[in-house]
């Protein structure tokens, strides 16, 4: 039996990140989300700052640079997409790490276009991760200590970024639901109980 890969998709806010590492601890199983840009980094010799600038979104990443441009109107996401080396072959190097990853070992992957890179991996089960509005702002103001209408800025310009980030790249859109097995509300049952919901499923659909 090939191994199993599960991909996580999700809003900023809804907790997807945190859910993706409850289950590939309860599964024994590495999660890979930034941890992909040092891989890249390892593969092609790069500088790691030159995939963090064409990450779709890394802690040091466009969330900080969205922080900045709170402050600094000069200082826009689209800057992190701008480098002399092709987004294309950035991209390119990344989607081989996570087929190399999925042929190799179990895992979990979150973002990255991992989704639609591994659609025909014939054990990949795609979950996209959302939560009411109100839960995310709390969760990014929260985390980032900032005022509710810095969160709810930062919200929709990272959101907006992975969209483009995610349709650029495939043929699926970003969030619907078409494109996933399956999507949560993470407002229903809050994280670890998702998170244990989603491991039932995963363990059923992948026969694992």
């Amino acid at each position: 039996m090939s191994n199993y890969v599960i991909t996580i998709g999700r809003e900023l806010g809804s907790g997807g990140k945190a859910i993706g590492q409850m289950m590939a601890k309860e599964l024994n199983i590495p999660v890979y989300d930034s941890r992909l840009i040092e891989l890249a980094a390892e593969e092609s010799g790069l500088n790691p700052n030159v995939f963090k600038k064409a990450d779709e979104v890394s802690n040091k990443g466009l969330l900080s640079s969205a922080v900045r441009s709170l402050s600094s109107p000069f200082e826009t996401l689209s800057n992190f997409y701008t480098n002399s080396v092709s987004n294309e072959s950035l991209f390119q190097v990344q989607t081989e790490i996570i087929l190399k990853k999925a042929e190799t070992e179990n895992c979990i992957i979150v973002g990255r276009c991992a989704d639609y890179i591994l659609r025909e991996h014939p054990r990949h089960l795609s979950i996209f991760v959302r939560a009411n509005f109100n839960d995310r702002v709390k969760f990014v103001s929260d985390r980032e200590i900032m005022t509710r209408e810095q969160a709810i800025e930062i919200i929709d310009k990272i959101d907006n970024q992975r969209s483009k980030y995610h349709d650029f790249y495939s043929e699926t859109n970003w969030g619907d639901s078409r494109a996933y097995d399956i999507c949560v509300n993470s407002s229903v049952l809050g994280l670890e109980k998702t998170a244990k919901f989603l491991l039932e499923y995963a363990k059923s659909a992948l026969n694992i």
